[in-house]
């Protein structure tokens, strides 16, 4: 893991927020803080102290519009980068990052872009819970053939423990895979459910009335507004328990970027992945 000043690349992160902020209120897309965003959010009035990321999400409808319209939309170094817009790309969401840095957030995966916010979509979900059961299945399924298929496969050695990777290169093309998550995901119409889901959580984690997020709200953080939901306490109780409560040392989470570098663009970068 490389070193970093942790409060530099927050404010950079911050400023990635204020214009996308800015464009979403400008052409009406709807977003939210959303996970250790709006926690940090509600506990702490900006980042979670160690926190190194930044999390927001849209209503499919609106993240679909959003990729149609980010490259004539977003300013300056800004883009977004998502499994619609880039090819090989590992991840089931998108990113906004900026081009004129470089981040390598996983060496496993083998992927380089710039210092980027997440964002997330929600999607529709049926209310029954078998219904609910069968689409996490399928989603985590077709979810670990994408990773088999970003993975470096000799992460764990060149042995019998390479074959799962390797297999999976060989039998499936990575467009296809992300084609076949997105379909799974995208099976209940936002619009009409009452429920919606947040892949990137388990399922017990990841599932609430579509009232829990509803009109966006303004909530501050670190000194500017931005969206928050609907319900935030129901929101963060379905995914923290009792999030009030600060955790210890060694629970306090941070990502293990490989590679940050803020003043060289990615496009630049030449190192080892």
């Amino acid at each position: 893991m490389e070193s970093f000043n942790l409060r530099t690349f927050q404010l950079r992160l911050l400023d990635i927020l204020t214009e996308v902020d800015a464009v979403c209120k400008k052409h009406d897309i709807c977003y939210y803080l959303v996970a250790g965003s709006l926690l940090g959010a509600v506990r702490h009035q900006g980042f979670i102290p160690w926190d190194d990321d930044i999390d927001i999400a849209m209503p499919r409808p609106d993240y679909e519009r959003f990729i149609q319209h980010a490259k004539e939309w977003l300013p300056g170094q800004l883009e977004l980068v998502c499994p619609e817009t880039v090819e090989n790309y590992p991840f089931g969401f998108g990113k906004i990052q900026d081009a004129s840095t470089t981040l390598l957030e996983r060496r496993k995966l083998q992927y380089v872009g710039g210092v980027c916010i997440d964002v997330f979509p929600l999607d529709g979900i049926s209310s029954n819970k078998i219904k609910q059961c069968w689409l996490f299945m399928q989603s985590h399924f077709w979810g670990r053939l994408l990773y088999f298929t970003c993975r470096d496969p000799y992460k764990h050695g060149r042995g019998l423990r390479s074959l799962p990777t390797l297999c999976c290169r060989f039998c499936f093309n990575r467009s296809y895979l992300q084609k076949k998550l997105k379909q799974v995901r995208t099976k209940y119409d936002f619009n009409s459910s009452e429920w919606v889901v947040d892949h990137d959580f388990p399922r017990s984690r990841a599932i609430a009335p579509k009232a829990v997020y509803g009109t966006p709200v303004s909530i501050s953080f670190e000194g500017k507004v931005f969206n928050g939901v609907s319900q935030p306490d129901a929101l963060l109780s379905l995914v923290y328990g009792d999030y009030m409560v600060v955790p210890p040392h060694s629970k306090q989470k941070q990502h293990c970027y490989r590679i940050v570098k803020l003043d060289q663009s990615y496009r630049q970068y030449t190192g080892s992945l």
